[in-house]
């Protein structure tokens, strides 16, 4: 599900035609926040593309916090490739099972990644507990029909004898977890699929 095949299309993705979908959105609103001097940390961020965009638009660096290894070589070539290699790194870390492995940063990404652990509404404080200026994120929203094509995904998952799965949190715990970590919700977008969200400390 997550090995170098799909980390190469998404650099070649990125490289060809810049963010897609609700990325833009996410770094449209983290860039409103300034940033100038800014940290910027991607968790479950792949290749890294949101936060080397950021920094490429003026964050002084940029980390990304994945669990997967795979992605570390291709994030490299993508570093190299946008001109950032030396404002970059790669992190290899679960931050459900330790927050603190991360640093804190002004903005911290959450693109499409809680809905790929049991433990997301978990994954989303440890997040927030991260954030100085603002946290990012988008997730499947709560609608009925988004939920019936998770339940058709993971049979189909089951049937090809796959163990991943899919997760749709209930965004209203989500939305919860980061006003526990002191975060109060700016923006909110909701798409057909995705909802997009911004929180900033109260």
């Amino acid at each position: 599900m997550f090995g170098e095949k799909g980390a190469r299309r998404a650099l070649r993705r990125y490289l060809n035609k810049g963010l897609g979908g609700e990325a833009r959105l996410l770094a449209r609103w983290a860039e409103e926040s300034g940033l100038a001097g800014a940290s910027v940390l991607e968790v479950g961020g792949g290749v890294g593309q949101i936060q080397a965009e950021l920094v490429r638009r003026g964050a002084a660096q940029g980390t990304i916090v994945e669990v997967v290894d795979a992605y570390e070589p291709v994030a490299r070539e993508l570093a190299a490739a946008a001109g950032i290699s030396d404002r970059t790194s790669f992190l290899l870390a679960d931050l459900t099972d330790a927050p603190e492995a991360a640093p804190r940063a002004d903005v911290v990404v959450l693109r499409r990644v809680v809905c790929c652990s049991p433990r997301g509404v978990e994954l989303l404080a440890s997040a927030a507990a991260l954030t100085r200026r603002v946290l990012v994120a988008s997730y499947p929203r709560g609608s009925w029909w988004v939920r019936a094509a998770v339940r058709i995904e993971n049979a189909g998952f089951a049937l090809l004898g796959r163990e991943f799965r899919v997760y749709a949190h209930d965004p209203a715990e989500l939305e919860a977890a980061a006003r526990g970590a002191g975060l109060h919700r700016l923006h909110r977008h909701t798409g057909p699929v995705w909802e997009s969200v911004a929180f900033a400390p109260t």
